[in-house]
């Protein structure tokens, strides 16, 4: 049976989508695929804040993400794309032909320049928005 596979996609890829693909991977186990992407990726680790939040918060370990482009992947091959915010989302449809029928836009605004508590609501917010799309999709 072919595993759903999830894109969580933001700016940079150091912040809210590695915390997303994280604590997606935690919730699903084997039973679906997630990554993560940047429109504007670099490369580079993840923020430290968003690595720490993951560690301490929800035990898991993001430490060896590595920032990537959206462009490394083939986005078609994945069942969801979740763009962090509008702006992601208009850029993922407008630029990348991201098909809407497969694409979803959620309101997780940017922590990056924020402190340690600011990047923890962001994973908080990230988790119940994640918990609603699966259960919005039948994966819950």
């Amino acid at each position: 049976m072919k595993k759903t596979r999830i894109l969580f996609v933001c700016y940079g890829n150091i912040c809210r989508s590695p915390m997303a693909e994280g604590i997606a991977r935690r919730r699903l186990g084997s039973r679906a695929e997630a990554a993560s992407a940047g429109i504007a990726a670099t490369g580079g680790p993840a923020s430290v804040e968003a690595v720490l939040v993951m560690r301490l918060v929800y035990q898991t370990d993001i430490s060896g993400h590595v920032a990537r482009p959206v462009g490394v992947y083939d986005i078609k091959s994945f069942d969801h794309v979740v763009a962090m915010d509008i702006s992601i989302y208009n850029h993922l449809r407008d630029i990348w032909g991201v098909p809407v029928p497969k694409l979803y836009g959620w309101d997780i605004e940017d922590p990056l320049g924020s402190g340690y508590d600011a990047y923890k609501e962001t994973a908080g917010m990230i988790e119940r928005r994640l918990e609603q799309f699966l259960a919005s999709l039948g994966l819950d």
